[in-house]
């Protein structure tokens, strides 16, 4: 399955003033602190010269993974013209105290107690941890999780980098966060609706936030349902929408409306085998006493019945998902001639010996079985 389900994603930030650094603009340079046991780092120096990472952070709990993140990024990173430094909001001993202050290594960390870096470099509605991006140039690239700041020095480097699209993320993640900072959850789902229409706008991560003020916020998985289906109305034959409502129905413990998803689901995605087969494989992952035998048996059998196949290996890797469901809901007798035609259509393929495999094995019990006593 997808983990595309950002519930948790609602770090974001706010907007549509002056006063703040905006995306494309000159950063200045980092305001007075303490270094935490490294050299003075100006920004200045780097430019012309490599990119660098800033994490805006305090050190308290909230920010442990944003550390991690960091920490980690700059570890897969070292090697690319990509310079490191963190702002802890905090005195020096705070920061050097902080659990996770070890894995930064080498990266510079500077004690700002009074937040003044905050102040030049964040929105006023930013909450932190929060990670920026300048450019060689010294301008400012980007502003957002911790998390994303791979992903967005991958695109810079691939010239894959849209200011335009960056600056409207920018702009959206402060209004959004604008809302939610007031608690104004009715005005956050307004808006979010608006910005569906909007052509720089990710739909995906859209519904996400309005699900997740749903779900999170107002504590109605009826909602999170509700803008979830309205979605998928909206953008026809998208997994990530059903992925999501499934999400929802485990999370809410709402077993009574599985089957009627299953057979919904494998109705839309009838020519569409790759598709069920991920939702077969979630299901067949589950612990043995969280399996829905009946959920099995719906997506699988729908996924080897499909209208419209790829090719023979195709229809045999779904032929071999459907072999295994049969076995695991105890039905051996009827996987096994499944089976024996999976291994047909997969002759040549590089999941031939285990579909032979398998086969073997569901004939032998077969064979087996009758000699059972008790």
């Amino acid at each position: 399955m997808s983990s595309r389900f950002p519930f948790w994603l609602l770090c974001i930030a706010s907007v549509l003033c002056c006063g703040f650094l905006q995306i494309g603009e000159s950063v200045p340079e980092l305001a007075k602190g303490t270094w935490a046991g490294s050299a003075p780092v100006k920004l200045a120096e780097y430019k012309g010269k490599k990119m660098v990472a800033l994490l805006f952070w305090a050190p308290e709990s909230s920010g442990a993974r944003a550390v991690q993140h960091f920490a980690g990024t700059a570890y897969r990173l070292r090697k690319t013209p990509v310079a490191f430094v963190a702002v802890g909001k905090g005195s020096v001993d705070q920061v050097m105290k902080f659990p996770p202050f070890r894995q930064f290594g080498g990266i510079p960390v500077l004690a700002d107690p009074a937040g003044r870096n905050q102040a030049l470099f964040l929105r006023s509605e930013n909450r932190l941890p929060l990670a920026l991006l300048i450019g060689k140039d010294g301008k400012l690239l980007w502003r957002g999780a911790p998390g994303r700041l791979a992903a967005v020095v991958n695109a810079v480097e691939k010239d894959k980098y849209d200011q335009k699209r960056v600056r409207y993320e920018d702009d959206f993640s402060a209004a959004f966060s604008a809302f939610v900072v007031k608690n104004d959850f009715k005005g956050a789902l307004a808006y979010l609706d608006r910005e569906l229409g909007n052509p720089l706008a990710d739909p995906l991560e859209i519904v996400a936030l309005q699900v997740g003020i749903h779900y999170r916020r107002l504590n109605s998985v009826d909602g999170a349902l509700a803008a979830v289906h309205k979605a998928q109305e909206r953008f026809p034959g998208q997994a990530p929408y059903f992925e999501m409502e499934l999400k929802l129905l485990e999370l809410g413990h709402r077993e009574d409306l599985m089957e009627e998803f299953y057979l919904r689901l494998t109705w839309i995605f009838r020519k569409q085998p790759g598709v069920l087969l991920n939702f077969v494989r979630h299901e067949m992952n589950r612990p043995v006493e969280q399996m829905i035998p009946r959920n099995v048996y719906i997506a699988a059998r729908a996924a080897a019945n499909a209208e419209k196949f790829q090719d023979d290996r195709e229809k045999g890797r779904a032929l071999i998902f459907y072999a295994q469901s049969l076995y695991c809901l105890g039905r051996v007798d009827l996987a096994l001639p499944v089976a024996e035609r999976a291994v047909k259509l997969l002759k040549g393929t590089s999941e031939y010996p285990q579909a032979q495999g398998v086969a073997g094995f569901y004939r032998k019990l077969v064979e087996f079985l009758p000699r059972i006593k008790e």
